[in-house]
C-alpha cells in the first residue's frame, strides 16, 4: 500500500498536534491539608503541606503560601490531601 505525501503530512501533523495538546501542563504550588481537619479547627504549620497541580486548574480561591491559611479556622471539615480553599476558612 502506497501513501501519498499529502496523507503522510496530515498524519505527521496530527501526531505533532496530539503531542502538543497532551503536553504536561506547567505546575504551581498550592496548600493542602497534611491531616484530616475538623470544622472549627485553627490551622497551624503542622496541619498543612504544599502540593503541585496544573496551573490550568488554578482559581483565585486557592492559597499558594502557608501564610494564607495558618492562623485561620476551618468552616467545614477538610480531608488529608484536600486543597484548602480560602472559602473554607474564616
Amino acid at each position: 500500500m502506497k501513501c501519498s505525501p499529502t496523507v503522510l503530512i496530515l498524519v505527521l501533523a496530527f501526531a505533532f498536534t496530539s503531542c502538543v495538546l497532551l503536553k504536561t501542563d506547567e505546575q504551581i504550588d498550592v496548600v493542602v491539608a497534611a491531616t484530616d481537619l475538623d470544622g472549627g479547627r485553627k490551622i497551624t504549620d503542622k496541619d498543612i503541606t504544599i502540593a503541585s497541580m496544573p496551573v490550568s486548574r488554578r482559581t483565585p480561591d486557592m492559597p499558594r503560601k502557608n501564610s494564607q491559611v495558618v492562623g485561620y479556622t476551618t468552616k467545614v471539615p477538610v480531608s488529608k490531601g484536600e486543597l484548602i480553599l480560602l472559602s473554607k476558612l474564616k
